[in-house]
């Protein structure tokens, strides 16, 4: 035995059977209904393409686009690229800041700017007001009355706009002031008014009255007013915090309330009714009606300085901040459990439904927890577990709970003692991955090093002939008595009989590592591997599912049936579902592929990374719901309410071109005789949300005879035209299936004189004869060149961007890992270094080191070390997950990762999660120094660049806290 075997196992032997001498579990604590719980959170800043980061307002009209006022001019977003306003008409909207931006119902957008205000309507932009009302100042906020007047808060008074004019109140009117921010009508069609100084105001039509502190308003500064669907307004004020008013109530919410601040600034109501509150600060809270959360920098958002909020016609919440950019908060597909709601850790691993309906989870990092009517209770070291790194669960027919864990054998929980079992109680392993007691009674443990069996109060490692020797991560029993075991390198075994047997490629399997095993109740045995596919084996017969057979992934970690006919799968891309009777019709020859629905990145999760290697990897409560462990938190997925995709986005054609001149958009394009190609037409799809998802397809009537499909390609160019009647078709799918069409565009090119039929007249008819022939004759040869043409293009365009793809992955990839690779941090570095220096904020660098590499490569090969690689590669990539960071491989075993505006206990903060997610990934490492799994060794080095550094000397200070670290032991930060 080795020796750290041989002491472990004392250490362990001293402690096993002992009651655990500690105060038993905490709790049970409410579970936290986070915002990130229900929503997942996507930013733009400009490393995304967003050319300005303050974010002042922002308005999703009809058609699907989203504007946004910036503080330097307004900018279009179609959910892919941001694109800049340059109206010679209106040149303040280019680069003056844009603070009010409104749709009336006549769908014309309404714009406030730093200098007067403007509207856009069928494509154009006018100004609206007379620069004399304005006297230069700003346009804040606009509102639409029921007769249709639009109003204007202005820091010169009050404008209200008809078709008539314009008239405008002020101070001599009866407002307090005349520098306004904000304006509501309620739904009894009074006006609100927030203004700068002098509190909150209403108009009735009749005459101004003022809300003080006397009546409830007890600040000045009002940032915003937003009408409550149920009757009144809410009141964002600039440090008294929110409140109420209805009627003669009034309500007030502060920090003492749950708050983040008082120094509010925006307001907005999602299609659900919850209240979201910008603040000044501290991030955006929401309000359910029953209390506040928050969403913060903290939790991943671009910046705590709210400028402003938008509810948009798609069912996401727009945020946009002072300096952070763009944020976007999206509704999950499925709902997360994670520390922030309340659990122990984020990296769930082992979920299990108990026989009084409460659910049990273990996690990497953060012990046991119980969840039982919205409370949890936690199992942790206070608790008298030995460790926090948790692994299986299995309850026993005695109603005691089994605990494994990856780095401290196994524990008991029975009638509230725990009791522990290690090395020195027969354990082979103290890596447990799966409990599992068979209908005869044997409790069979599966270690990483094979099997154990408990006898009386130990356990006894399995010898028997044929007995697995690898690790043993699943177990499932059928109804012959037949115990069938997941091994990680000798197939799968069976027990039956009193001996074992073994199947392995040689006998169909496509992989020799197993991972999961479920058995449906047609006693038919399914077996998940890793990454080559799944089989059946019912009846002797062996079938064989892979991805080219329909399977979503080839990596099935769990099997879960839904009781709706689904049978669920996970990967490390997600989660899928496939109807089990078509995987049944698959495995006996009866349909010729499956169809797999998944869900991935794209769907919200938080992390599309799920549990694996042990068992129980999901589970189903009493309501049919789901519940699967992965690296950031427990998903449950409701069978009942999955998510679909809505029908196909509404299309337009938003901008006509003709030799790079612009046309107006209309319904009937007429090109003159003798029009300079090419055409162009450019056309959008009203949906931001699924921007990335939609494709098109056109066809021009009288030109290509069949739809061309472009991907997500969105716009269409005609080299050249013959004269003619024409019709530009488009449309859009977002599943590939349904399709939507944009109303045809009418194309006319008008012949030139001597094409008319006047002219053919005007001759002989063998003239007419022979003109026309030849007009007929150049029309199909000017058709055929232009079939040749849009093919050609087409071909050198594709293998262009192929070529340019393949180009830029080498130049900028690591090809092993996919992480960036020394070009492209190099440049990096370089890049954030200036500007973080421009703006006086922090720049952090952290290498990291696989500890005893070399030794592993020697001992396992170069092939696994190139495994090896990867996986940390994916950790890292997991772990660096903010916009603007940058995780590249510097060589060798050695990474390096970029974290701008992180100070240096952030940056140590960060590689401390790094390094305990590489730990916790639990890799096997057979010739570490450190342990038996592989670890990182980090070196953290930050500060604020300034001329007296340079980034080869951030480089160099983290490369020697680095040497600090190995030399401290390893597997640790300096």
């Amino acid at each position: 035995m080795p020796r750290w075997r041989r002491l472990l196992a004392g250490v362990l032997g001293g402690i096993a059977l002992a009651a655990a001498a500690a105060s038993g579990p905490s709790g049970p604590h409410p579970l936290v209904d986070a915002v990130l719980s229900t929503h997942t959170l996507d930013g733009w800043q400009d490393a995304q393409g967003l050319p300005v980061g303050a974010m002042q307002a922002v308005q999703q009209t009809r058609d699907g686009t989203l504007w946004l006022g910036t503080g330097a001019g307004l900018l279009r977003f179609d959910g892919l690229r941001f694109t800049g306003v340059d109206d010679p008409e209106v040149p303040a909207l280019a680069k003056r800041p844009i603070f009010g931006l409104m749709e009336d119902r006549d769908g014309v957008l309404w714009i406030g700017h730093a200098g007067g205000a403007a509207r856009w309507q069928a494509g154009q932009f006018r100004s609206v007001f007379d620069p004399k009302l304005l006297d230069g100042r700003r346009v804040w906020a606009f509102a639409q009355a029921k007769d249709g007047a639009v109003w204007a808060a202005t820091e010169n008074g009050l404008l209200r706009w008809t078709r008539e004019g314009v008239r405008a109140f002020r101070v001599e009117d009866g407002l307090p002031t005349n520098r306004l921010r904000a304006l509501a009508f309620d739904r009894e069609g009074v006006l609100w008014i927030g203004t700068t100084g002098g509190g909150l105001v209403a108009y009735d039509g009749q005459a101004f009255k003022t809300w003080g502190a006397a009546q409830g308003v007890p600040h000045p500064e009002v940032r915003h007013v937003l009408a409550d669907p149920d009757g009144g307004v809410w009141v964002a004020t600039a440090g008294a915090g929110l409140v109420h008013l209805q009627g003669d109530q009034v309500r007030r919410y502060t920090t003492a309330d749950g708050l983040p601040s008082d120094q509010l600034t925006f307001l907005a109501r999602d299609p659900r009714g919850a209240l979201w509150i910008g603040t000044w600060g501290a991030g955006v809270a929401r309000w359910d009606g029953r209390q506040f959360q928050t969403l913060s920098s903290a939790q991943g958002l671009g910046g705590d300085q709210i400028w402003t909020l938008h509810a948009d016609r798609e069912d996401s919440l727009w945020i946009g901040s002072w300096t952070g950019g763009l944020n976007r908060l999206r509704p999950r597909s499925f709902a997360v459990l994670g520390k922030a709601e309340g659990l122990s850790g984020d990296n769930a691993r082992a979920v299990l439904r108990a026989r009084d309906g409460s659910l049990w989870v273990s996690s990497a990092g953060g012990g046991v927890d119980r969840i039982h009517d919205g409370h949890v209770t936690r199992w942790g070291l206070d608790s008298g577990l030995p460790t926090l790194e948790m692994s299986t669960l299995h309850e026993d027919a005695d109603g005691s709970l089994w605990m494994g864990s990856y780095t401290a054998g196994l524990v008991r929980w029975h009638n509230g003692r725990l009791s522990r079992y290690g090395l020195a109680d027969g354990l082979p392993h103290v890596d447990v991955r799966v409990v599992h007691r068979d209908r005869h009674g044997v409790l069979w443990v599966g270690t990483r090093a094979g099997l154990a069996r408990r006898e009386g109060e130990r356990f006894v490692p399995v010898r028997d002939e044929g007995a697995p020797v690898e690790g043993v991560v699943a177990v499932a029993e059928q109804a012959d008595g037949s115990v069938w075991f997941a091994t990680t390198g000798d197939g799968l075994m069976r027990w039956h009989g009193g001996r074992f047997t073994r199947l392995t490629r040689q006998d169909g399997l496509v992989s020799n590592w197993i991972v999961s095993l479920h058995v449906d109740a047609d006693d038919a045995l399914w077996i998940g591997t890793n990454g080559e596919g799944i089989h059946r084996l019912k009846g002797g017969r062996l079938a064989t599912l892979r991805p080219s057979d329909g399977l979503w992934d080839g990596l099935a970690q769990v099997f879960v049936e839904d009781g709706r006919g689904g049978m669920w799968i996970t990967c490390n891309r997600g989660v899928y579902r496939v109807a089990l009777a078509e995987l049944n019709a698959f495995a006996e020859g009866r349909l010729a592929r499956v169809n797999a629905v998944g869900y991935g990145p794209g769907d919200a999760l938080r992390s599309p990374t799920f549990a694996g290697g042990l068992q129980p990897a999901g589970a189903v409560d009493a309501a049919g719901r789901l519940w699967l462990p992965s690296l950031k938190g427990l998903v449950r997925i409701d069978p009942e309410h999955l998510p679909q995709l809505p029908p196909p986005p509404v299309l337009r054609v938003e901008a006509i071109s003709l030799a790079g001149q612009s046309l107006p958009v209309s319904a009937d394009l007429v090109l003159p005789p003798g029009a300079t190609p090419p055409l162009t037409l450019r056309y959008a799809a009203a949906t931001v949300r699924h921007a990335e998802r939609v494709r098109f397809r056109y066809r021009m009537e009288g030109m290509t005879p069949d739809w061309i499909e472009v991907g997500n390609h969105r716009e269409a160019t005609f080299p050249s035209l013959p004269h003619g009647q024409y019709r530009f078709r488009v449309a859009a799918t977002l599943d590939g299936h349904t399709w939507a069409e944009a109303a045809p565009l009418s194309v006319t090119v008008q012949p030139r004189w001597y094409q008319t039929p006047w002219a053919a007249l005007g001759a002989v008819v063998a003239a007419a004869l022979a003109m026309a022939g030849a007009v007929q004759l150049r029309t199909r040869h000017l058709r055929q060149r232009q079939a040749d043409m849009e093919r050609v293009v087409a071909e050198k365009t594709e293998a262009l961007r192929l070529a340019n793809e393949h180009l830029e992955a080498l130049s900028f990839s690591d090809a092993l890992t996919g992480l960036a690779n020394r070009r492209r941090f190099d440049e990096a570095l370089a890049r954030e270094w200036r500007r973080t220096a421009r703006a006086q904020l922090p720049l952090a660098l952290v290498l990291a080191d696989i500890d005893s590499f070399k030794a592993y490569n020697d001992s396992v090969g170069h092939a696994a070390g190139d495994d090896c690689l990867r996986a940390v590669a994916d950790v890292i990539r997991d772990i660096a997950g903010r916009a603007g960071d940058l995780a590249a491989r510097y060589g060798g075993e050695e990474f390096v990762l970029l974290l701008p505006g992180l100070d240096r206990t952030a940056a140590l903060a960060f590689a401390e999660r790094l390094r305990a997610a590489c730990e916790a990934r639990a890799l096997p490492h057979p010739a570490s120094v450190v342990g038996p799994t592989v670890t990182l060794s980090l070196g953290v080095a930050a500060w604020v660049p300034d001329a007296a550094n340079s980034p080869q000397s951030l480089f160099t200070a983290a490369d020697e806290a680095l040497y600090r670290a190995k030399a401290a032991g390893r597997n640790c930060v300096r």
